[in-house]
Formats: C-alpha cells, sequence, structure tokens
C-alpha cells in the first residue's frame, strides 16, 4: 500500500509541478533562440519562438499550465523590462484566445502528438495563423496604450507595412516550427519513455528506399548549402539568399521520404541557425527590407509546404498500409488470410502448415448464416492460439476451418492440436455444440510460391484424418493415393463436361428377355470414353455428375438420343436409369412431355427405372414425379429394390409398374438360402400389387433355371446378353 501511495503521489507531483516550473525555462530558452534585428532604430522580428513555447506548454498541459504562465508574468513584472512585460502579455493574450477555439474545436485530441492529418488544418489556423494576427493586434494595441510618444523600438506607426508583415510571418514560421519541436521536448521531459516513441515513428516513416547513400547525399548537400548561406562572403551568387531556394526541394524530399517526424526539428533548427545569421545571406542596403521580405515570404510558404507534405505523406503511407493488411486479412474474421500466409512460409520456407478442417460447418452455415461459421472460426481460433508458441499463427480459411503455421512441430503437439480442437465447444443459443475436426500437416518448403495448392492438398488429408482419428501428413503413401483419386475426379469432370457440350456419349442397350414368351426390351446403358478413346466406368463418371449438377442434363440427353431412336423402330422398347436428382426436379416430367411430343413416341414403350431410394422416399416431389410419369403413359421400374431402406409394408404405398430385384441378390440365389427366400419374398408381394419382376446379374443357366422356379417374369445379365451398342442393335 505504501508503494502504492508512494507512486501516486509521484504522479501528483509529475502532473502540477511540470506546467508549473517548465513555462519559465520554455519561454526563457524561446527568448534565446529568436532572432530580432535593429533596422532604422526599430526593432524587426526576424523569427520568434516565444508565442510558440507559450503555445506548445498550453496544448500540451492545457490550464493546468496557467499557474505557471501567471508565475512567469510575475517575474517579469518583478525582474524585467517593461518593453518585455508588455511583450509577453501580448503572447499571453494572443496564445490563451488561439489556444480556446482550438480546444473548442478538436476536444479531447487537442493534446495529441504533431503530425496527424485530422488536426492539422486546426493547428495551422489556430496555433499559427490565428496566433500570429492575434499577437501583432495586441502587441500594436499595447504600444499605442503605454508609449504613445516615446520612440519605442515596437512598431507602432503603420500597421500595413514591411516590418509588420516580416514580423508577422516571423512568429507563424516560429508557431509552425516551434510549437511541434517544444512540444516533443516538454513530453519527452515529462515521460522520458516518450523518446523512444518518437525515434520510432520516424524508423516508421522513413521509406525503404532512401537508403544510406541517399541520405548521406542529402545531408551533405544540405550541410554545403547552409554553409554557404551563414559565411558572410558576398563574392559569389551561392553565398546569397538564392542558396536558400537551393535548400527547399531538399527539405521537401525529406519530408516526403524520410518524414516529418525527422524533417520538422531539422527543419526548425535550421530555420533558428538562419535567423541568427539573417545578415550573412541578405546584404544591410537599400534593398535589404525588400529582400527581407521576400525571404520571410518565401521561408513562412515553404513551411507550410513542408507540414502539409510531410503530413499528406505520412497520410497516404498509412493509407497504404491499411489497403496492404485489408488485403492480408479476411474481413470478417479479422484474421490473417492465405496470403498472409503466403507471405509468412516465403520469409519462414521451413515451417509446417496445418490445416484443421470442420466438414460439419458448411450444415450450420447453412442453417443459421455465414456470421456463425465467423464467430466459430474466431472463438476456436482464440482456444487454439493457447497452445501456440509467440511466433506461430492462425490463419483463417473459407473451406470451413483455419489454417496454422507451426516451427518444426513434434507429433505430440500435432496430437495435442487435434485432440483440442476436437473438444473443443462452442456456445451459441444456450446449447454446447462440438464439432468433428480432422487436420492435416505437411513442410511448407515446396509450396512457398503456392499456397491455394497446398491449402487444397491439405483439404484431402484432413478429410483423410477424420476417418482415422488421427492427425495425417500429406507426405503420406495413403495421402498421395487419396491425392491421386481426386485428381482423377477433376479429370473426369472435365471430359465430362467436354462430352455432354459435344453429344459425345455412347449409348449402349442390354436386353431384358421374359420368361413368359413377351418380346425383349433393352436397358439403356451409358458410356463415355476418355481423351484416349477408352471407356470410363459408369460407377466413376456418374458420381461426380451428380457432384457437378451435371445428373440431370445427362438424362435428358440420353432420353432426347432415346426417342430420337425410337422414332425410327417403333418395334423397341427401351427403359431408361434416372439420376435421383432428376427425379426431385419439379420440371423433368414436363421435358418429358415435351420430347415425346416431339419425336411422336408411344410413352407405353418407355421405362423410367428409378432406385428404390427415390421411388420409396418421403420426398413428395419424387412421389409427384413418379405418378406424374405414369399419368403420361410411361412405365416405372424400381431399380436395386433390397438394397435400400424398404420394407415389404413400404412397398405397398408405391405405384410402379416393375420391380428390379438387385444383383446382390441374385447372385447367391443357388447357394445361399437366405438371398433365396428374401427374392421369392419379393415375388410373393410384386405380384400382390401386380408388378412384373426383373432379376438382374443372371450370370449362369442354373441362376436362370432356379429363377424361372420362381416365376420371375423377365431377366437381365451377361448370361442373357451383353450391352451392345445401341446404333448397331437397329
Amino acid at each position: 500500500m505504501d508503494s502504492t501511495a508512494s507512486n501516486s503521489t509521484a504522479y501528483t507531483n509529475k502532473r502540477w509541478v511540470f506546467p508549473l516550473v517548465l513555462p519559465f525555462l520554455l519561454y526563457s530558452l524561446a527568448q534565446l533562440l529568436s532572432s530580432h534585428l535593429i533596422v532604422d532604430g526599430r526593432v524587426l522580428v526576424v523569427y520568434d519562438l516565444e508565442l510558440a513555447a507559450i503555445s506548445a506548454v498550453l496544448v500540451l498541459f492545457g490550464y493546468r499550465a496557467v499557474p505557471g504562465l501567471i508565475l512567469l508574468s510575475v517575474f517579469s513584472l518583478l525582474f524585467r523590462s517593461s518593453t518585455e512585460s508588455y511583450e509577453l502579455l501580448g503572447y499571453l493574450i494572443a496564445a490563451f484566445i488561439s489556444y480556446f477555439f482550438y480546444a473548442r474545436f478538436t476536444g479531447w485530441r487537442s493534446a495529441s502528438s504533431f503530425g496527424r492529418i485530422t488536426l492539422t488544418t486546426q493547428r495551422i489556423i489556430w496555433l499559427c495563423l490565428c496566433n500570429a494576427v492575434l499577437n501583432t493586434l495586441f502587441s500594436e494595441l499595447i504600444c499605442l496604450l503605454t508609449m504613445p510618444h516615446t520612440g519605442s523600438g515596437m512598431v507602432c506607426d503603420h500597421i500595413f507595412n514591411a516590418e509588420t508583415l516580416v514580423r508577422i510571418q516571423g512568429v507563424m514560421n516560429g508557431c509552425i516550427t516551434g510549437i511541434p519541436l517544444f512540444y516533443t521536448a516538454l513530453r519527452i521531459i515529462c515521460r522520458p519513455k516518450y523518446a523512444a516513441v518518437c525515434q520510432k515513428s520516424v524508423l516508421a516513416q522513413l521509406s525503404e528506399n532512401v537508403g544510406y547513400t541517399r541520405f548521406a547525399a542529402w545531408a551533405v548537400s544540405l550541410l554545403i548549402l547552409m554553409v554557404c548561406l551563414n559565411i558572410p562572403f558576398k563574392d559569389n551568387i551561392f553565398f546569397t539568399f538564392y542558396s536558400l531556394i537551393l535548400i527547399f526541394p531538399l527539405m521537401l524530399w525529406s519530408s516526403v521520404r524520410i518524414g516529418y517526424i525527422f524533417t520538422a526539428p531539422v527543419w526548425t533548427v535550421m530555420m533558428i541557425v538562419l535567423a541568427k545569421n539573417n545578415v550573412n545571406y541578405i546584404a544591410l542596403n537599400d534593398d535589404f527590407m525588400l529582400h527581407q521580405v521576400l525571404v520571410s515570404t518565401a521561408i513562412f510558404i515553404f513551411t507550410l509546404t513542408i507540414v502539409i507534405m510531410g503530413v499528406l505523406a505520412r497520410f497516404n503511407t498509412l493509407r497504404i498500409e491499411q489497403l496492404l493488411n485489408m488485403g492480408l486479412t479476411d474481413p470478417m474474421t479479422n484474421m490473417p488470410n492465405l496470403r498472409a500466409l503466403k507471405a509468412d512460409i516465403q520469409a519462414s520456407p521451413d515451417s509446417t502448415v496445418c490445416l484443421i478442417q470442420v466438414p460439419e460447418m458448411e450444415l450450420f452455415s447453412r442453417r443459421y448464416g455465414l456470421h456463425f461459421r465467423a464467430r466459430y472460426q474466431k472463438k476456436l481460433a482464440e482456444h487454439l492460439r493457447l497452445k501456440l508458441n509467440f511466433d506461430e499463427k492462425v490463419y483463417y480459411h473459407a473451406g470451413y476451418g483455419l489454417l496454422l503455421k507451426l516451427e518444426q512441430p513434434s507429433w505430440g503437439r500435432l496430437s495435442i492440436l487435434y485432440k483440442s480442437a476436437n473438444t473443443f465447444r462452442y456456445s451459441h443459443n444456450n446449447q454446447q455444440l462440438g464439432f468433428r475436426s480432422g487436420l492435416g500437416y505437411c513442410r511448407a518448403t515446396q509450396f512457398c510460391n503456392d499456397v491455394y495448392s497446398l491449402t487444397g492438398k491439405l483439404g484431402i488429408v484432413s478429410g483423410l484424418s477424420l476417418v482415422n482419428g488421427k492427425p495425417e501428413n500429406l507426405e503420406a503413401q495413403s495421402s498421395r493415393i487419396h491425392e491421386s483419386y481426386i485428381v482423377g475426379r477433376t479429370d473426369i469432370r472435365t471430359v465430362l463436361q467436354k462430352t455432354l457440350d459435344n453429344d459425345a456419349f455412347v449409348l449402349m442397350a442390354q436386353p431384358i428377355v421374359s420368361t413368359c414368351g413377351e418380346p425383349r426390351y433393352h436397358e439403356i446403358l451409358l458410356r463415355m470414353l476418355d481423351e484416349e478413346g477408352r471407356f470410363i466406368p459408369p460407377d466413376r463418371f456418374l458420381p461426380v455428375a451428380t457432384e457437378a449438377g451435371l445428373a440431370p442434363d445427362i438424362d435428358l440427353w440420353v432420353i432426347r438420343n432415346t426417342l430420337k431412336t425410337m422414332q425410327l423402330h417403333p418395334e423397341h422398347c427401351f427403359s431408361i436409369n434416372l439420376a435421383p436428382v432428376t427425379v426431385c426436379r419439379a420440371s423433368f416430367v414436363h421435358h418429358v412431355q415435351l420430347l415425346l411430343t416431339e419425336f411422336g413416341v408411344d410413352p407405353h414403350r418407355i421405362i423410367f427405372e428409378i432406385t428404390e431410394a427415390d421411388a420409396l422416399s418421403d420426398t413428395e416431389q419424387s412421389q409427384n414425379t413418379v405418378r406424374s410419369l405414369k399419368s403420361l403413359g410411361c412405365r416405372v421400374a424400381i431399380d436395386d429394390f433390397g438394397t435400400g431402406f424398404s420394407s415389404h409394408a413400404r412397398l405397398m404405398d408405391v405405384s410402379a409398374d416393375i420391380l428390379k430385384i438387385d444383383g446382390s441378390f441374385i447372385r447367391e440365389i443357388t447357394d445361399n438360402e437366405v438371398s433365396h427366400y428374401i427374392v421369392e419374398s419379393f415375388c410373393h408381394v410384386a405380384k400382390m400389387k401386380n408388378m412384373q419382376v426383373v432379376a438382374e446379374y443372371v450370370e449362369n443357366e442354373k441362376i436362370q433355371r432356379c429363377l424361372e422356379n420362381m416365376n420371375v417374369d423377365w431377366l437381365q445379365g451377361y448370361h442373357i446378353g451383353k450391352p451392345v451398342p445401341l446404333l448397331t442393335l437397329i
């Protein structure tokens, strides 16, 4: 407690002692640094820092500086001349009025450090222009009231003359350059750690492409010109105020490239030196006052330019940094994105990249929205950061997961991260949600320039990790096999689209023979050729077509081309398989009706085969499709019966014409009593529903005889007939 009280006392002392003591010291220093000339018995203000000192004290301390400024006034009345006291009074009145309006317009930001674009305009207007004009007016007024008949050094004869213009510009130059310098010095005195902040700001503003060589060339050029201006040698133009003009572009370059925080104090020191040696580059002759006005005006205008350009350059730099940061950050989560990961692994290629994939987030994001996913990823990232080292990061991944950059992690750490991700619980709507995650990882060395390929491959192994229940390495052999499978699917997808666009599918027809002597019909089978002319099995390209959303288009292609053949050969009947997504499309039946009308085919000659899961599902649209196809006159067959979730009771609710028993039961019908009984029971139920039965995969004579004894209506299989191209059948 004693320590706390001591710290509090020390803070209070600093808070009130500094504003009491520093105004006197700073004002005395400003008097020493200011420059005045005696011209024709009058005082000419070349560069005035006294008003800047008082304004800097007010900016930093606010109204806490009032006791110190009063103490300064009392000291001036007691120990200094009346002229100096009147000058101080003019400074105080101008400074207080200017600071009042400045604080009112800037509010709590008034004491902020200099170089901020949001405050620069207010500071130039109130602390510089208003300050200088008010100081000149009050100084003239005090002069008129106190010394109306004396030949004082103050300018009392005319307000609108060259001396007054030089004075106003000298005071404004002092305020523009001196207030930031004195403010910074006061802050460092009050808080020495602020010096490190200033140093850091200087380094932050320093342009990367300045370099030591350019900086040295700038410094040497500036030093040479300053020597020329401060040596009393008049035989060369470079030793006149012409060299001052050459200094301006150098300082402008410094303000933009090196930075305002560095350039401002350097320019202030140069102004002090140049003002002290004013007569060295401006000759005391009949043209002195004209030259002094030109020099004063040029310095004032360029001082404003240096300040404004420096602040604008800093503002532009900050905006560019913000834009770059936006490009490296995900806007929803404010987490580093893939671009940031790419930059980091290029800087550290030996690091390990991990992908934590949460597939279930896709489902929950559809229900609760993308913000649910973003909040979950942020919370999971916070949870995982507790397990990371200081130089390891978490990155946003759009594919329902997170990316981690680790530095040479052990298997134990990877296992801990995997377990931590899977045991994490997220609170939503008063519910504790937990999602299973997969973790894939690999060294980033070979993916420094292709982070998008890296994340894609890690997505493969993270899925494998979800199945195996442990972190999976991309370099593992099983991952390579899985990757080649994915690559194969992408190649199939490319060929699939090309084949559909070019009408290059091949239609095959396999006979289905009646056991009762009825005319046979054929099932249409779809085949696809790869780029080398080899057949791609249907079980490889049909799932890809479904995932890509191409299955309905392919089914309509098959129907169109089959009906086109049937138009020329009305004696044939065909069955056509429909994909599950096709059955669930409300517009499908309408398309079929249009095609039947276009080709003039009897609907009864078409049998649409629908898988058991679609025919027996509770989906309203699939049931509507079955009923609508039958209302058109088409027949409907339930394909692959026995493999789904059906039961005999559910079969009673289905209105189909044909029941196709899955081949997995037919193959073992002669060797397995259970299969024999199941097929026999299917046949009994079908007969009760007046449905014909088709047995698939009839591979030999023994199976054929067994099925005939069961009174199966139709047989299909390689023993009955192999698929042949549709065109050869016709």
